[in-house]
């Protein structure tokens, strides 16, 4: 499968403020959950579905150097 972007360096800044839009299929209970849970912390689904992505991101280990 080919990736949907080029690669981004581990070690650049993410100043980039571009925006795509992603599609995502769920099934209809999980999104209904989804959008449940968003609304119960005060947010959209898409909010709360940025904040999870970012902060999966943010979690992620540093790339080892060689």
């Amino acid at each position: 499968m080919q990736p949907l972007f080029d690669a981004i360096s581990a070690d650049g800044p993410r100043a980039d403020q571009e925006v795509v839009e992603l599609p995502l299929l769920l099934p209809r209970w999980q999104a209904m959950e989804l959008e449940a849970a968003a609304s119960r912390r005060g947010m959209t689904t898409g909010q709360m579905l940025r904040r999870v992505i970012g902060e999966l991101l943010a979690a992620r280990p540093a790339p080892a150097r060689s």
